[in-house]
């Protein structure tokens, strides 16, 4: 669930069905985890997806949020500058959300939880 190309029409957008924004503050985290995940690691496309979430209009407050010009947020969130920890955490205020940190479900190579060292699969409360 990649965002739109930040270099799409608007005609090319409305055609590939961009339009439908996630509105629910849960869509919206769901919508930026699965980006987070799909990205593995690429910038460009968190950025993508901050803009795409927060709108046109929304790219002005981020801007505000984080003390820079709209068009230097413009240009990072596009992917036409190099993203930044700043802009991501003051798009993420300004669209009402909040980076978090947590341990990652994996099984150690002896096949113990790695979150806990038992010899058990890991639980969801052991990487929550």
């Amino acid at each position: 669930m990649t965002p739109p190309r930040a270099t799409m029409t608007h005609a090319e957008m409305e055609a590939a069905g961009h339009f439908d924004r996630p509105r629910t503050p849960q869509a919206v985290v769901d919508y930026l985890n699965e980006c987070i995940v799909e990205s593995q690691g690429d910038a460009a496309i968190l950025g993508e997806a901050l803009a795409y979430v927060a709108g046109e209009e929304g790219l002005r407050g981020i801007a505000r949020e984080c003390g820079l010009p709209a068009a230097v947020v413009h240009r990072q969130l596009g992917g036409r500058r190099t993203l930044t920890l700043r802009t991501v955490m003051g798009a993420l205020r300004a669209i009402g959300l909040q980076m978090r940190v947590d341990v990652a479900e994996r099984q150690a190579s002896d096949g113990r939880c790695a979150a806990d060292g038992s010899a058990a699969p890991c639980s969801a409360s052991e990487v929550a």
